[in-house]
């Protein structure tokens, strides 16, 4: 398939950045734009825990700063209540 697409000097102005970073050609950079797409859409598809596995996702949560070391305590007197 052959693409003619008009860019804003904006998307110009982006697109001569990225091939400086990359060293591609604008076609490389458009394939690899599209392929991206792609599998941020395809993988909408796989099920929850397999992209909580690709995701960078680490977490976080407040606590006491004694939590580790004062974990069972802390869970005994939890589950007591």
């Amino acid at each position: 398939m052959r693409l003619n697409v008009q860019l804003t000097e904006d998307e110009a102005a982006q697109l001569s950045f990225i091939q400086g970073q990359t060293q591609q050609t604008p076609d490389e950079i458009v394939k690899r734009a599209i392929d991206v797409y792609y599998q941020q859409f395809h993988g909408q598809n796989s099920d929850s825990l397999t992209r909580l596995k690709q995701s960078v996702f680490v977490g976080s949560f407040e606590a006491e700063e004694n939590l580790a070391a004062n974990s069972k305590s802390i869970l005994h007197s939890t589950s007591k209540k």
